[in-house]
């Protein structure tokens, strides 16, 4: 399983930055309030990505699918944005060997190439258009109510393409995934008898990846979904009381919000040790950052890379304003051998690199750099994971979903919506239309 180490988030360890005995006690007696009321959050099904992963119809047809998508085209392209984007970013940056798109088709086991247009640059969507065979692309849509902008401007231009390209067989190059009775997507898919997923009416962007919005393209991809939701359920099992010493998203949530509360910690780094959990950060601060940041409450995410940005931004959490949680993610065992980084020639003056390989490198400065943190009185906690494979990121994205919905009861606020988005949204229509 993945490990959670919290001690050095203690004053014992850190001193006045850190959290005591009494503030612990504290937290303790908030949980079962806050415990009642994601159960509330369950009931209602706005807490639904707790849940959907025991449905036995959540990967009905996706293999299936998936299968046909690989052996059909050569490229995937992902139309989506924020939610609909980011945790098939992760996973796949994750899951897959780097550098995949520039390996042949053969390397990659007969699977597609992928490309996700999570913004509306049109300088990166028409190189991109002009990169690709148009005929040999599949292009996913995701958008649950189909209002999205950026994804329906792109959608509009790619249908274009294809209706030139491929004439009446345009629709085999699309799949759609949205909600499975309403919205504005869902009449075109009906009528023009486009294949599609349901994506269900309460699941939140964020919260969504364990559903066809991530599951589908990534099976495209080869990526193991059962083990993906296989880990999810298993962390949701373990979570499953209301005991900070059982259940490591409730500490996470519960810790990361007295933190933010009483010691002044209002800016969250997630700080990755592995190239392949770089983008983890990048969903974390959206899951973080919209479903918290309300009412003045909330924390900042902020991203950071080890061991890179050792060499950047460590200066500041170590000697700059105090006000920061640090989160370092690890990994015990990396997917290349150890004997094919161990270096064994050296200079004199860099003999303590003799013998060692590129990974027991990387976990020596992770370690290193906690500890510093530690002793400079910068509050800072560890996950750990055994490997990054599927189970074990089905469990990393099921913690802090978790985590995130429990911080959102502790802060008295609603997880699940983000009625700050909405004015800009409201104004770029505006917009649009005068212009």
């Amino acid at each position: 399983m993945i490990r959670f180490d919290f001690a050095n988030i203690m004053q014992d360890r850190i001193g006045e930055n850190g959290l005591t005995a009494d503030d612990i006690s504290a937290v303790a007696k908030l949980l079962p309030n806050a415990h009642s009321r994601f159960s509330g959050w369950r009931s209602s099904r706005d807490a639904i990505f707790y849940d959907i992963v025991f449905d036995d119809h959540l990967t009905i047809g996706i293999e299936e699918k998936a299968e046909e998508i690989s052996e059909n085209f050569d490229n995937l392209v992902v139309l989506g944005i924020g939610g609909s984007a980011l945790g098939l970013r992760c996973a796949a940056q994750a899951l897959l060997p780097p550098f995949w798109n520039i390996k042949t088709r053969n390397d990659r086991g007969g699977r597609p190439r992928l490309f996700v247009l999570d913004n509306i640059d049109p300088e990166t969507f028409c190189s991109l258009t002009e990169l690709i065979d148009p005929r040999r692309t599949c292009f996913t849509v995701i958008s649950k109510s189909g209002k999205t902008t950026e994804t329906a401007a792109q959608f509009f231009l790619v249908q274009k393409m294809l209706k030139e390209k491929s004439g009446g067989d345009w629709r085999n190059n699309l799949l759609i995934i949205t909600d499975p009775s309403s919205g504005e997507l869902r009449p075109l898919v009906e009528r023009e008898k486009i294949p599609s997923f349901p994506l269900e009416p309460k699941l939140g962007g964020r919260f969504s990846f364990m559903s066809a919005v991530g599951l589908f393209p990534a099976a495209c991809l080869g990526i193991d979904i059962r083990g993906l939701v296989e880990g999810a359920q298993a962390m949701a099992r373990r979570c499953a009381e209301p005991d900070l010493d059982k259940n490591p998203a409730y500490a996470l949530g519960a810790y990361h919000h007295r933190l933010d509360t009483k010691k002044g910690k209002r800016i969250s780094v997630m700080f990755p040790y592995s190239d392949s959990l770089t983008l983890f950060s990048d969903w974390y601060a959206q899951l973080w950052a919209e479903s918290l940041g309300k009412g003045g409450k909330g924390q900042t995410p902020v991203k950071a890379l080890g061991a890179t940005d050792q060499h950047s931004q460590v200066q500041l959490y170590m000697e700059g304003p105090a006000d920061k949680v640090l989160t370092f993610i690890g990994v015990d065992e990396f997917r290349i051998p150890s004997s094919e980084t161990r270096i064994e020639e050296v200079t004199e003056s860099f003999g303590y690199l003799k013998g060692h390989d590129l990974g027991s490198i990387i976990r020596a400065e992770q370690m290193a750099t906690a500890q510093a943190l530690a002793k400079a009185g910068r509050p800072n906690l560890t996950v750990s994971l055994p490997r990054v494979d599927a189970h074990h990121m089905g469990e990393l994205f099921m913690a802090y979903e978790i985590a995130t919905a429990l911080a959102g009861a502790l802060y008295e606020i609603n997880p699940f919506d983000q009625p700050g988005v909405e004015l800009g949204k409201v104004l770029t229509r505006e917009m649009l239309t005068k212009a």
